[in-house]
């Protein structure tokens, strides 16, 4: 299957940007987090998030005292981040092609940004970085007992021909030293795979059901099936996951990597 061109990405991404941002976007904050403090993005950081997306962790980032740099191919999400932290220098583009020179960064993250066929964007991300710097990685386990978070894309996948097939490409990612081959093919130097687990938290079915309709592959399986039949699927999947008087817990698990650019 093709992948979707940079320049259609804001058909998706960017038609419920504002949902994305207020809704699905913030309960991602411990990965965020995570990946923050595993990289050491801190005081006078020269920092480049890859995929940023409506710019949360560009936000965490410039608290932490970081000078930050932001890209994404949908220019309604960057419209959020660029309202989120406006000194940010925050750029409309494709990922295999960063508009940065050679050795700009100390650290750059990706949070499920760069996926299994994305290989040329971690290249590009490598050759920003100064000698020395730091490449966080991060990426769904593909272990899928471990982790509820399947059932959603389950839900979008089996009434989206698309989605079937392109997922599977994008998740070869989590396997097993996938991500680190990538690194070493980029010329960095992985270290040892870390995970996180912590719970997506929704108020109620109807407000997990509108986060995930948010999301870029929800948008796909809409132009396919319709808005109804995508819900309707959603809701099917995700509605024994409510706890009364709780609300909505989808338990997930993060990997990531952390690359060094050799000296």
């Amino acid at each position: 299957m093709t992948a979707v061109s940079w320049k259609e990405v804001d058909k998706g991404w960017g038609d419920q940007a504002k949902v994305w941002a207020a809704v699905m976007e913030p309960r991602w904050w411990p990965e965020f987090d995570a990946v923050l403090r595993a990289t050491g993005v801190g005081e006078g950081s020269q920092y480049l998030d890859i995929a940023c997306g409506s710019g949360l962790m560009l936000n965490m980032a410039s608290r932490r005292g970081a000078n930050v740099h932001g890209l994404d191919a949908s220019e309604r999400l960057l419209s959020l981040a660029k309202r989120r932290t406006p000194a940010a220098d925050i750029r409309h583009g494709d990922m295999n092609n960063l508009p940065w020179e050679d050795g700009t960064f100390d650290i750059a993250t990706s949070c499920r940004g760069i996926w299994g066929p994305n290989q040329d964007a971690l290249n590009e991300a490598a050759r920003v970085l100064k000698p020395g710097g730091l490449m966080g990685l991060s990426f769904f386990s593909a272990g899928r007992e471990a982790s509820q978070i399947w059932r959603a894309f389950h839900a979008i996948r089996r009434i989206s021909e698309h989605e079937i097939e392109w997922s599977q490409q994008l998740g070869e990612i989590g396997l097993e030293g996938r991500a680190e081959e990538m690194c070493e093919a980029a010329g960095l130097i992985p270290g040892e795979r870390q995970s996180l687990a912590f719970d997506l938290e929704g108020a109620d079915l109807d407000h997990e059901v509108r986060a995930w309709m948010s999301a870029g592959p929800a948008w796909m399986a809409i132009q396919e099936r319709g808005a109804n039949e995508v819900e309707n699927s959603l809701r099917e999947e995700l509605a024994d996951l409510e706890e009364e008087g709780i609300g909505v817990r989808t338990q997930v698990l993060i990997e990531f990597v952390v690359a060094q650019k050799p000296s």
